[in-house]
């Protein structure tokens, strides 16, 4: 870990709090690199004896992530398999960790931006953003959110979801998706929440327990259903019209 340069990460301490900031330009991507560094940071804030939380947020207010940037990412087995692989790891990480993991949503969450904020053990967020789920258009099941969504949401606007339309913050937290707080003071706030949480390792393991298992299926689902979208160029070009358009369609209202 020590040879990883964070320069599309921040991670620091914060009253006991592990921040790890996602910083990758207005959209904060989660490209390969960025996936690798936030992998990385996270075993930090976990390792830290000073740190007793980790919250996962980004920089900006209109995206905490748009995901993905689909466009930079060869259409090759070889290109998308290393995807995959960074993923896995990012994801077997978060259940490893022995402490609270809290996302806070600067701005909407899209791809996997949405499944990090569902394998959360909690989700704050302001009432100016979505979650988006944009590669469920054209049938890429998400990695492992989409239990969340289908144990949460009733089944038609689970499918819907699922299925690349676009849920307002209030909506997600009438589903106990997330947590709603205010804008003008979001982190000073999700801060006072993070602080009363006593969630210790073994419920942890109650909350996350079903993710070890659920992670060796990503080969067989997420990793092939790119494999057939991206592998063909008519698929792969509507498929890159759609995610431009969500990014659009689902950036945060919030005006700075």
């Amino acid at each position: 870990m020590g040879s990883i340069t964070f320069n599309k990460v921040m991670v620091w301490n914060e009253d006991n709090i592990g921040v790890v900031a996602i910083n990758n330009g207005n959209e904060n991507y989660l490209d390969q690199d960025t996936i690798i560094q936030l992998t990385a940071a996270l075993t930090i804030a976990n390792n830290d004896d000073n740190v007793r939380w980790v919250a996962i947020t980004g920089t900006g207010s209109l995206f905490f992530t748009a995901g993905v940037p689909w466009e930079s990412i060869r259409p090759t087995y070889a290109s998308i398999s290393d995807l995959v692989r960074a993923v896995k790891a990012l994801f077997s990480i978060i259940t490893a960790l022995n402490k609270p993991i809290i996302t806070i949503l600067n701005g909407s969450a899209l791809g996997l931006g949405l499944d990090l904020a569902l394998l959360s053990d909690l989700t704050i967020a302001p009432p100016d953003i979505y979650l988006c789920y944009p590669e469920g258009y054209m049938g890429i099941p998400m990695p492992l959110g989409s239990r969340v969504i289908f144990d949460r949401l009733p089944r038609y606007a689970a499918i819907k979801v699922l299925t690349g339309s676009p849920m307002e913050s209030k909506d997600a937290a009438n589903y106990g998706l997330i947590h709603l707080v205010g804008r003008d003071n979001l982190f000073g706030d999700a801060k006072s929440i993070i602080k009363e949480l006593r969630i210790s390792e073994y419920l942890r393991r109650e909350l996350v327990g079903w993710v070890k298992d659920a992670i060796d299926e990503i080969d067989s689902t997420f990793l092939n259903s790119l494999l057939e979208v991206m592998t063909n160029e008519n698929n792969l070009s509507e498929f890159l019209r759609i995610v431009r358009s969500m990014r659009i369609r689902c950036q945060s209202r919030y005006k700075a």
